[in-house]
C-alpha cells in the first residue's frame, strides 16, 4: 500500500489532487477509471484510519450524485451494502411547530423511487474509497500538509510544496495538473484572487447524534403510521419561516441533525454557537423535537456562519481546476454540493482527456467556466436565496417543490445523465438562459407570494409522484438519448414549466391581489411566463400581456396541483387521487412493476416515445 513513507523528493505525477475529502477521492477514481495510464497522487492532512462517522456535510443525496456515484464511479453494490439507500427521497414538514406532529402538513412521496439515491456515511465512504483508490493504483499521500502551490508557465509541471504533521518534514512534488480539493480553504482561488462571496446569506449549526432519531416517532396514531413508507429513510425537514432543520440516518447507526437560517432572520449568533444554544433554539422553534433529543449527547458540534460563496473561475487551460467546497457551494438544502462535484469532476476529468490528446484549448476552458458559473451555479442559488421567506408556508412550498424538481428533472438531470457535460455548446447556452431567466421569475414570484399572504392549511399530505409531469421526468432521467435528443426535449420540457408558470402565476395573483384576478378562473389569460411578477404597476411595462407564445390549454397541467391550494374537486379525486391510491396499493407491487417496466423499457434506450403517455407533445394550440 502506497504513503508518504514511500516518497522521494521531486516525484513527478501527471495530476496531483490536493485534498483527500470526497472530491478529490471520486476525482481519482473516476480519473483510473476512464485514463488509467495516468499517474495521480491525492495529499492530505489525515491519515487512515479515519473516524466511521466524520463529522461532514453531505451525507444526502439526490439522482444526479446518485448516478454518479453509482454508475459513473462502478460503486453501486458498494453503496447498498456500506451505506443507506434513501428511501422516499425528500420530506418536508410545516405547520404549528407547538400543536400535535401529525396535524403538520407533510410534502413527500408515499413510496419509494426505483432510482437509488443514497444516505452517505461520511467517515465511513472516505475511509473505503482511500483504500479503493490505492488498489487502483493512486499514490495517496496521508499526514501531510499543503503549504504552497507554485503554477508553471507553458507546458512545465507545477510545483506542491508539503510538509508532514508528524515531524515538520518538508518535501516537494510536481504534477502536470494540479486539483485544489482542498475544501473551504479555496487554496487556489485565495492565491489567484479569485474568491467571491455570495448575496445568499445563510448559516447553519449541525451534529451528529450516536443512535437513531427517527420522525416517525414524533407523531401519534395509526393513520400517521401508516400514511407513507420509509419516514426515516428519507431526507426530513422541518421547515418554518426563514428556517429548515435537517434529519439524516447514518449506516453507522448514527443521525446527523442540523438547524440551517437566513441569517437576516435567525442570527447565527442566536442558535450556532454551540450545542447548548442549538437546543435551546429548537425549544423554541421545533419542541417536538427538542423532546426526542432529552438525554441525548451530541458526538461532535459544528457552526458556520454565512456558508455560501461563489467563484471567478474554477478551472483553467493553465492545467489547473477547484473541485468541490474548493470551488463553490451554495446552499444544503437539496443536497447540490454533491451534484457539483459530480459536474466538476467530470469536467475536469475531460479537460485532462483532452489535454493528453492535445486537444485541450483555451475556448474549451473558457465553455467550461461559463457553463458552471454563469448558468448552473446562479440557477442552483435561485433555489435558495431570499426563498427562506416562503418556508413557512406549506402550499407556496408545495409549488415551490414542484417547480425545483421539474427544473431539476427537465434540464439539469438529463444534461448530466446524457453526457452533454462534457460538450456545452452555443446552443445549450441559449436553452439554458432561458431556463433560468423563467426559473429566477418564478423563485422571485414564490418570495413575493409568501411575503403578501397568511400561511393556511390547505392539505395534509401532498406527493408529487401524483404529477403526471413529474412522472414523466422522473421516468426519462435513465434514458439515454443523442445531444440533439436531449435538446428535442429539454425544449418541450421548457414548454411545460412555462404552462406551471402561468398556473403558479395566476393563483398567486388570486391569492395576494384579488382584485387583478381574472373573471374565468378556468380559463385565465395566457401571459409571458418570462415577465411575470406581483407588481401591476411593472405589468404594462414588462408587457406581461404579450406573450411570445402562443395560448395553449392548461387543463391538463392545472391537476398538477390537485388538493395543494385547496380541497380536491370531485373530478380530481377520481382522475388524480382515487387513481393514484389504486395503482400504489401501498407501493409494493406497484414499485417492482415500475422498476421492471423502466429496466426493460426506458434504461438505456432513447424512449423518445415515453412522452405521449404523460403530456401532449406538441401542445393543444387555442386561437388567440
Amino acid at each position: 500500500m502506497a504513503s508518504s513513507e514511500d516518497l522521494s523528493a521531486d516525484q513527478t505525477y501527471d495530476v496531483l489532487i490536493c485534498g483527500a475529502g470526497l472530491a478529490g477521492l471520486t476525482l481519482a477514481r473516476q480519473l483510473k477509471l476512464e485514463l488509467p495510464e495516468l499517474s495521480v497522487a491525492v495529499i492530505d492532512r489525515q491519515s487512515r484510519p479515519l473516524p466511521e462517522a466524520a463529522h461532514k456535510v453531505g451525507e444526502s443525496t439526490n439522482e444526479m450524485a446518485g448516478y454518479y456515484l453509482g454508475k459513473v464511479l462502478g460503486l453501486e453494490k458498494y453503496l447498498v451494502t456500506r451505506h443507506l439507500i434513501k428511501r422516499g427521497s425528500l420530506r418536508f414538514f410545516f405547520g404549528d411547530a407547538r400543536g400535535p406532529f401529525e396535524r403538520r402538513p407533510e410534502i413527500g412521496v408515499r413510496v419509494s423511487p426505483p432510482i437509488n439515491t443514497y444516505q452517505l456515511d461520511r467517515g465511513r465512504l472516505e475511509n473505503d474509497l482511500r483504500g479503493m483508490v490505492v488498489d487502483m493504483g493512486v499514490q495517496l499521500i496521508e499526514d501531510s500538509l499543503v503549504d504552497d502551490v507554485e503554477l508553471a508557465d507553458g507546458a512545465l509541471p507545477h510545483t506542491v510544496r508539503c510538509r508532514r504533521r508528524s515531524n515538520g518534514e518538508s518535501y516537494s512534488l510536481s504534477g502536470r495538473w494540479v486539483v485544489d480539493a482542498l475544501g473551504r480553504r479555496r487554496f487556489l482561488q485565495s492565491r489567484l484572487g479569485l474568491m467571491q462571496s455570495s448575496d445568499h446569506c445563510a448559516s447553519a449549526s449541525w451534529w451528529r447524534i450516536g443512535s437513531r432519531i427517527d420522525v416517525q416517532d414524533m407523531g401519534k396514531g395509526r393513520r400517521w403510521q401508516r400514511r407513507v413508507e420509509h419516514r426515516y429513510l428519507s431526507t426530513n425537514h422541518l421547515m418554518g419561516r426563514g428556517y429548515w432543520v435537517w434529519l439524516i440516518p447514518l449506516s453507522s447507526g448514527a443521525t446527523s441533525i442540523g438547524i440551517v437560517t437566513d441569517e437576516s432572520i435567525f442570527p447565527f449568533r442566536s442558535y450556532g454557537t454551540s450545542y447548548a444554544q442549538s437546543l435551546e433554539w429548537l425549544s423554541e422553534h421545533e419542541p417536538t423535537l427538542r423532546r426526542l433529543l432529552e438525554g441525548h449527547e451530541p458526538l461532535d458540534f459544528f457552526g458556520l456562519k454565512n456558508f455560501s460563496y461563489h467563484a471567478r473561475q474554477i478551472f483553467s487551460e493553465r492545467r489547473w481546476s477547484c473541485i468541490g467546497d474548493a470551488g463553490l457551494f451554495l446552499d444544503p438544502l437539496y443536497s447540490l454540493g454533491s451534484d457539483f462535484i459530480a459536474i466538476e469532476n467530470t469536467i475536469t476529468t475531460e479537460m485532462i482527456r483532452r489535454d493528453v490528446a492535445g486537444e485541450l484549448t483555451e475556448a474549451a476552458v473558457k465553455d467550461f467556466n461559463r457553463l458552471v458559473l454563469d448558468f448552473l451555479a446562479p440557477q442552483g442559488l435561485a433555489y435558495f436565496q431570499g426563498t427562506y421567506r416562503a418556508f413557512g408556508h406549506a402550499h407556496i412550498y408545495a409549488a415551490k417543490l414542484a417547480w425545483d424538481t421539474g427544473v431539476y428533472w427537465a434540464m439539469l438531470g438529463p444534461f448530466f445523465f446524457q453526457g452533454i457535460v462534457r460538450n456545452p455548446n452555443p446552443e445549450l447556452f441559449a436553452l439554458l438562459a432561458r431556463y433560468n431567466e423563467l426559473h429566477m421569475r418564478v423563485q422571485r414570484l414564490l418570495i413575493d407570494w409568501a411575503e403578501r399572504v397568511p400561511k393556511r392549511i390547505t392539505f395534509s399530505h401532498a406527493d408529487i409522484a401524483r404529477m403526471r409531469l413529474h412522472q414523466l421526468l422522473y421516468l426519462e432521467l435513465t434514458a439515454r438519448r443523442t445531444a440533439e435528443q436531449f435538446l428535442i426535449t429539454a425544449k418541450l420540457n421548457l414548454e411545460r414549466l412555462e404552462e406551471i408558470a402561468q398556473i403558479l402565476f395566476w393563483q398567486a395573483v388570486e391569492e395576494a391581489l384579488p382584485e387583478h384576478a381574472p373573471k374565468n378562473r378556468e380559463r385565465p389569460p395566457w401571459v409571458n411566463a418570462w415577465r411575470i411578477s406581483l407588481d401591476p404597476d411593472r405589468w404594462e411595462a414588462d408587457e406581461l400581456f404579450k406573450p411570445s407564445s402562443a395560448p395553449r390549454d392548461l387543463n391538463l397541467m392545472r391537476r398538477t396541483f390537485a388538493g395543494v391550494f385547496g380541497p380536491m374537486t370531485l373530478r380530481e379525486k377520481i382522475e388524480v387521487e382515487l387513481f393514484y391510491r389504486l395503482i400504489v396499493c401501498r407501493g409494493k407491487p406497484i414499485s417492482t412493476v415500475v422498476h421492471y417496466l423502466q429496466r426493460r423499457l426506458v434504461m438505456g434506450k432513447p424512449a423518445m416515445w415515453l412522452r405521449r403517455m404523460f403530456v401532449v407533445d406538441p401542445p393543444k394550440r387555442l386561437s388567440t
